[in-house]
């Protein structure tokens, strides 16, 4: 399986027709051409004019064919232009292709708020970083509450990246979660272990997101 994220930066002022446009047509045209769709969000905590959605394909193949036809359709440029009469509502897209780990569950989107996290990986330390995930640290959200909703590496752009999904049932909730998963001493123990000659990332970015009311469940 393939997933592709997707996050839009609306132009000033138009995240609300944007997401409209998706709710009322989009979402149907991906349907009649049987893209699949994990989820779309908004920033609950971060950008504010900005969308971000997942999309499943069976493989690059597949993605291709079924985005050409998308693309492709009358129907949807007619949507587009009505909407766009006074001028686009995307200011820039920023896609990724992405590609699920072996330790990865199958999406399930069951919890209220979501996090997407983005792991840099130090230079050769990838694969010790999917062995922390994959041995330890998914067992110890689990432990705090922290739903692991699925890991992927980039499947073409950056070859040291890991990019997961953690679910919560609030905000509060993750708060909580969160500083009982970092006081955890066995996570402190895994953590020192597996950093023995250094950190394994270099860098981390994380959005927390909303779920929009037109998201599939």
């Amino acid at each position: 399986m393939l997933y592709e994220s997707r996050v839009y930066s609306a132009v000033p002022g138009k995240l609300p027709a944007l997401n409209d446009r998706f709710a009322n047509h989009t979402i149907g045209y991906f349907k009649k051409h049987r893209i699949g769709m994990m989820g779309f969000w908004t920033d609950e905590i971060g950008t504010s004019n900005q969308l971000t959605y997942i999309l499943s394909f069976d493989s690059m193949a597949d993605r291709e064919k079924k985005w050409t036809a998308f693309g492709a359709d009358a129907g949807w440029h007619q949507v587009r232009a009505e909407t766009e009469t006074e001028g686009p509502l995307v200011a820039k897209v920023h896609n990724a292709f992405l590609r699920p780990t072996a330790y990865s569950p199958e999406p399930s989107l069951s919890s209220k708020v979501q996090e997407l996290r983005v792991y840099d990986a130090m230079p050769g330390k990838l694969p010790a970083l999917n062995d922390r995930f994959a041995n330890h640290t998914m067992r110890l959200f689990e432990k705090h509450g922290i739903d692991n909703i699925a890991y992927w590496t980039e499947d073409v752009g950056i070859s040291n990246r890991l990019v997961y999904m953690l679910g919560y049932p609030s905000l509060g909730g993750r708060e909580k979660s969160w500083a009982a998963f970092q006081a955890d001493p066995d996570w402190q123990k895994a953590r020192a272990a597996s950093e023995r000659n250094g950190s394994l990332v270099r860098v981390s970015h994380h959005s927390i997101l909303r779920l929009t009311p037109y998201s599939p469940r």
